[in-house]
């Protein structure tokens, strides 16, 4: 079972879940299109976003660089609401 923790991608935001302990935040990766992307994310990552909103892109893009030195294709979509 999953649990939202932080926001509402219906609203237009990104949104945190915890799923089996482990924390995943889903958001569009777009830049001209929608993407949706749910990505793991570590709980330090979780904490930076829910005690500072300003910091939403910075850990983005920390996930997506993270994702991108793994091979894996950070642009593409993996999840639909």
């Amino acid at each position: 079972m999953e649990k939202v923790i932080y926001g509402f991608v219906s609203q237009g935001s990104i949104e945190i879940v915890e799923r089996n302990s482990k924390f995943y935040v889903r958001y569009d990766a777009g830049a001209h299109q929608v993407t949706w992307r749910e990505d793991e994310i570590t709980d330090e990552e979780v904490q930076t976003i829910i005690q500072n909103e300003s910091a939403i892109p910075g850990v983005l893009i920390s996930v997506q660089m993270r994702l991108k030195n793994q091979g894996i294709k950070h642009l593409t979509s993996n999840w639909c609401p």
